[in-house]
């Protein structure tokens, strides 16, 4: 997926220049935000109490669900609800599978408000699931107003500018996972700023953001090998600044 941004590459303070020997620090950029949606993978329903169903009673039940970093339910408090109702959705969400939430690449302890509402016309339970914590943190990007020119004596678009096409990945081979990546079986994102040459090559790689800190070099070392068809601006090729989102995910 590519992303149209504006000077990212020369304004943004927290990236890391991808043109020296050395592999960027775990703590050289921020966490990319968390994509993964708090609907569990797994989900049991909760059992209609019969006594209440025959008696045409409805329920709603509260609680919050402590998550280990693996998606297990570790802990469950009710904050809300009858008894009978309470006991239902307690064992049902017991058995649940969340999907495990990353801090600084990691997966993290994480609670989560859950919700089950007991309808009697609709004769099941029906539950709702929001993040409690932790609070996810927003991408720190920095945006300028301008584009100045870079190394290689181009002028830098961007896709503001009237009569600009933006580039198309043209071969985009996939990274691998880092060896410990794999054996925690664990995936992520990394985003990448760079420049798209007129040539339609990718130069200036500097990192935004990461969730698999450890896989960044897999990634840096696969976009450097991406083209491009470049950008266009009244039909003439130029360089221009992307944002790339490099997956990796579990097989």
């Amino acid at each position: 997926m590519i992303k149209a941004v504006t000077a990212l590459l020369i304004t943004l303070s927290l990236s890391v220049p991808l043109t020296g020997q050395k592999s960027p620090s775990e703590n050289s950029v921020p966490a990319c935000p968390t994509n993964e949606s708090p609907i569990p993978e797994k989900m049991t329903r909760p059992k209609y109490p019969k006594e209440a169903l025959h008696n045409g009673q409805s329920g709603n039940v509260e609680l919050r669900a402590v998550v280990a970093p693996d998606g297990k339910t570790k802990e469950l408090t009710t904050l809300e609800g009858a008894p009978e109702f309470s006991q239902s959705a307690t064992e049902a969400v017991r058995h649940w599978r969340f999907h495990p939430v990353q801090k600084s690449g990691k997966p993290v302890e994480t609670i989560y408000r859950v919700n089950v509402r007991f309808d009697p016309l609709l004769r099941e339970a029906n539950s709702d699931v929001e993040l409690e914590s932790p609070q996810l943190e927003p991408s720190n990007l920095v945006s300028a107003a301008t584009v100045p020119h870079w190394s290689a004596g181009e002028q830098v678009h961007h896709s503001s500018e009237p009569g600009i096409i933006p580039p198309k990945a043209l071969y985009s081979p996939k990274p691998e996972l880092s060896e410990d990546s794999r054996k925690d079986g664990r995936g992520g994102n990394v985003t990448m700023a760079l420049i798209v040459g007129s040539d339609g090559l990718p130069r200036d790689l500097k990192l935004v953001c990461s969730s698999i800190p450890d896989s960044n070099q897999n990634a840096i070392d696969a976009v450097k090998q991406w083209r491009f068809s470049p950008a266009t601006k009244d039909e003439k090729p130029v360089a221009f600044a992307v944002e790339v989102d490099v997956s990796f995910k579990i097989q």
